[in-house]
């Protein structure tokens, strides 16, 4: 997987830039070295065809890319393969990528590309982080103006570059330009209008389109698990079933029919819930979080698609359905629960979490980009979709910059059909 880098909240597929000069194009090529290890015998063998394919192929930045990937598997430096690759297609975001995961000294290549070419724009990007990385905004402005001026229907620009401007007065001109990546993109893959929103210039609800997410869960699956559960010490799967023992469900004695665990990510509430259910369904946005998820061989069943369109779609009723950090997501609780609770049986049971404002302030889009709920709004909308709540924990589900975030645990019944 390429490895996006991490810049104001969110994750971009964009990575270092490397001199675009052709050099030493049939350089030797190491010969991996020899392992008894039978379990390395196939990666073994794919480094040594993927080498030849090198020699004999040395302009294919195809057998260069493959030979880097097969390096890193197999726990050799991938640097010099994909460094390779650069050179041969310097323009390929991706190769650009990989190196900057191989390489920490890939700047000063993307500096020298830079002026052998002053408005490459991958280049250009990876100069824009590495100065966002050290608060020097004005150089990444310069960076970005330039390179917008050449390109202006560039959309990685325009967005960072609005995000730099956001660092400093001019907000009313990152304004206009996260609106310019809304025409760019209308799908708002990076997520300007949630910055609008953050902005107090867009509307709240347009905070978390499908690409957006979908973008930003892509891009943090492969640190999905270890950031998760151990920075962000995230324990909501653990208390919503404690909270299901609680409210009688989920018990070890009898086991849940049909479940379905909505926004499942990489399936770790669904590993929590797996032993107390039957059938276990996972439905999540993001397709790199499904891949993961399927190695784990937890659920019976995997989808990649929004929820709310899979649940208006799905013709199976649950007995359990499981909604662990989803609504920091969704504006329209109430619809959310409508479609949730047209899935669940007569007598089924949602379990959910839901962040709550801090105190003195209303429920809606927090400072840090997540919606938050209140009690009183919950249990309305609940009642609204033929749901009543049966328990409510409070607690934190994980911290957000060393501080546990207010949550709430809630447990409902399915009272009646609502005919969503």
């Amino acid at each position: 997987m390429r490895n996006p880098i991490p810049i104001l909240g969110i994750s971009y597929g964009i990575a270092p830039d490397y001199p675009s000069a052709m050099a030493q194009q049939n350089a030797d090529i190491p010969a991996p070295p020899r392992t008894p290890d039978i379990a390395r015998k196939t990666s073994e063998t794919a480094l040594h065809a993927l080498a030849e394919r090198c020699r004999e192929e040395p302009l294919s930045a195809t057998h260069w890319t493959a030979l880097g990937i097969v390096q890193e598997a197999a726990g050799l430096d991938p640097a010099r393969a994909r460094l390779r690759a650069v050179l041969l297609e310097p323009q390929d975001a991706g190769n650009l990528n990989d190196l900057g995961a191989a390489d920490p000294s890939g700047m000063k290549a993307a500096l020298r590309l830079l002026v052998l070419d002053p408005l490459h724009g991958p280049a250009t990007i990876m100069s824009a982080l590495h100065a966002f990385g050290q608060e020097r905004y004005i150089d990444a402005q310069r960076l970005l103006t330039r390179l917008r001026l050449s390109d202006p229907a560039n959309i990685e620009a325009t967005f960072l570059l609005a995000s730099s401007l956001e660092q400093g007065p001019p907000q009313a001109m990152a304004a206009r330009l996260y609106r310019t990546s809304l025409v760019l993109a209308p799908e708002d893959p990076l997520g300007a209008g949630r910055a609008l929103a953050r902005l107090g210039a867009g509307p709240a609800e347009a905070a978390f389109p499908p690409a957006h997410v979908r973008m930003v869960f892509d891009g943090y699956a492969e640190s999905f698990d270890t950031h998760l559960t151990g920075r962000l010490k995230y324990t909501a799967p653990e208390t919503l079933l404690k909270l299901a023992h609680a409210s009688g469900v989920a018990s070890s004695g009898s086991p849940v029919r049909t479940a379905i665990d909505i926004g499942c990510g990489t399936g770790l509430t669904g590993a929590v819930f797996r032993p107390h259910c039957r059938h276990l369904t996972g439905i999540d946005i993001s397709g790199e979080m499904i891949r993961r998820a399927d190695a784990k061989a937890i659920y019976d069943r995997l989808v990649t698609l929004e929820a709310v369109a899979f649940l208006r779609n799905d013709p199976a009723l649950y007995e359990l359905a499981i909604a662990a950090d989803v609504t920091s997501y969704i504006p329209d609780l109430p619809g959310f629960l409508s479609v949730v609770s047209a899935r669940l049986e007569e007598g089924g049971t949602l379990l959910l979490t839901a962040l709550e404002p801090p105190a003195g302030t209303a429920p809606g889009l927090g400072p840090d980009g997540a919606y938050t709920h209140s009690l009183t709004g919950l249990e309305e909308a609940a009642l609204d979709a033929g749901l009543r709540v049966l328990k409510v924990e409070r607690g934190a589900m994980r911290e957000e910059a060393g501080q546990p975030l207010a949550t709430l645990f809630l447990a409902f019944t399915k009272l009646r059909q609502t005919g969503v």
